[in-house]
């Protein structure tokens, strides 16, 4: 293959549906508690490799811009890049890859694809097998990939790429390269090019003030199977100083007028001397910032939590998983279910609220399980909280499970985070689905709750916010 040019690239976010696509969570945005639009902060990072190396960049978030495959077709002819990069999913995977063939339809043979995303670690030469109008797959933290391509190092020396040598014979090879690109020095990227993104686009569902992503820490040790994260990584975790995250915040603030942060990290807390460290770094800095995390239950205690709300978090999300801890060990998460309510009470009396993502419906799921985690549930009365379904991302254990043993019901296009792909050993898809759509629909309706939520909205704007969201919501729910 002729070496790719990367004088000018186009960095997109397909019009092929609304989800998350940050590798490790590839959910639907309505299928969510919180209705929140992300900005594509990996594809900026991307943007911000590239120009450094002197190209002309475009992102395009066409599913948040609300445009269409012709708003698409528009930008090719108008800017005409060298290079486009496809951001996928496993879900919208198929559609996808679509996006890359309409390059090649527009602008010829001669502009280069990549197709980027989680599950192209497992599924990369299949893309390419089917699809002769991607020239690249890639998966993991490409940002050194990009950077390697672009200065014209061999292919086969890059780590996570699948490409196609040269024809020989009236055949090519789909050559598929060891290992998984991680970047070791986190310093080493430069500040996401937000100035590419219209900031606007990505607000707050609670307050409605523009929000953005910042990448504190990378990683995660856990092996929980049915999250890539700790795949994606290596289970390890990598920091960034936190000077230089908090130079990052006061290029948001003063250059883009943001003040809404969610600080992306599967383990945020996990390391206490440096987040203390950055809160320490916040407070001083004097900027009146609104931010939340994830963390894990059993990296929670008083100090962190009354540094964190003095330097302007306000939420905390936590992976609860499940109220039955039988499923618990059988996720691998290697934490006890009653931990949870420590760590609820922990954020409560530190004046933070408390986000539970709760996972059902791994193989081992039954009705008495279900029943543990919808009293637990109840029992930690959290602010905000999702059931989310398995899903079995490929290149996790999950998704090996699952495939062994049968489960699958359905196309993993056909499912997601809010709809059941597989059934368990006692369960179908179907219960799991039906299941989780009463269950917040009971955990939604408590009296107890809606006054709750309300009395704390604290103001007009955000009380309206929330009725509408709830309204949305229900509607969602009911008409399944």
């Amino acid at each position: 293959m002729t070496q790719p040019r990367f004088d000018s690239a186009l960095l997109i976010n397909p019009p092929t549906g609304l989800y998350r696509r940050d590798d490790r969570c590839q959910s639907k945005v309505e299928d969510q508690t919180v209705n929140i639009i992300f900005p594509p902060i990996e594809l900026a990072s991307i943007a911000a490799v590239l120009r450094r190396g002197g190209a002309r960049v475009k992102i395009g978030d066409y599913p948040a811009e609300r445009k269409t495959w012709d708003d698409y077709v528009a930008d090719l002819k108008a800017f005409r890049p060298a290079f486009v990069l496809v951001n996928v999913t496993t879900a919208t995977l198929e559609k996808d890859v679509q996006a890359m063939a309409a390059a090649k339809d527009t602008l010829g043979a001669g502009v280069l694809t990549l197709a980027k995303g989680e599950c192209l670690d497992a599924l990369g030469a299949e893309v390419l097998e089917a699809n002769p109008a991607v020239d690249f797959c890639t998966h993991g933290e490409i940002e050194t990939v990009v950077e390697r391509l672009r200065a014209g190092e061999a292919l086969e020396n890059l780590p996570g790429l699948v490409w196609r040598r040269p024809p020989e014979n009236g055949s090519s090879a789909i050559v598929r390269n060891e290992g998984h690109p991680l970047v070791e020095d986190l310093e080493s990227i430069p500040w996401p090019a937000r100035d590419l993104l219209n900031n606007d686009l990505y607000c707050s569902p609670e307050t409605g003030r523009p929000l953005t992503v910042v990448h504190g820490n990378r990683g995660c040790p856990a092996k929980c199977i049915f999250c890539p994260a700790g795949v994606m990584s290596g289970y390890r975790i990598r920091y960034r100083k936190p000077e230089t995250i908090m130079a990052e915040i006061d290029e948001c603030v003063t250059r883009f007028g943001i003040r809404e942060f969610l600080f992306h990290g599967d383990t945020f807390t996990l390391n206490k001397q440096w987040l203390v460290e950055l809160c320490d770094r916040i407070i001083a800095s004097g900027h009146k910032v609104h931010w939340g995390c994830n963390s894990r239950v059993d990296t929670m205690d008083d100090e962190r939590a009354a540094k964190m709300k003095a330097a302007g978090c306000w939420v905390v999300a936590f992976g609860v998983e499940t109220g039955s801890q039988k499923i618990m060990d059988s996720i691998k998460k290697r934490q006890k279910v009653e931990r949870a309510l420590e760590a609820a009470e922990i954020c409560r009396r530190n004046g933070l609220r408390v986000h539970a993502f709760f996972v059902i419906g791994t193989p081992l799921e039954t009705r008495e399980t279900l029943d543990e985690t919808f009293r637990f549930a109840k029992r930690l009365d959290p602010d905000f909280f999702d059931f989310n379904i398995a899903y079995p991302l490929p290149g996790t254990e999950l998704f090996e499970i699952v495939k062994r043993e049968g489960l699958f019901e359905k196309e993993p296009s056909q499912a997601g985070y809010g709809s059941a792909a597989v059934r368990t050993h006692e369960l179908s898809s179907a219960d799991l689905t039906q299941w989780r759509r009463r269950a917040l629909l009971a955990m939604y309706l408590r009296p107890k709750y809606i006054a709750r939520t309300l009395i704390r909205a604290g103001s007009p704007r955000v009380t309206m916010n929330y009725v509408k969201a709830g309204l949305k919501r229900f509607k969602q729910l009911t008409a399944k």
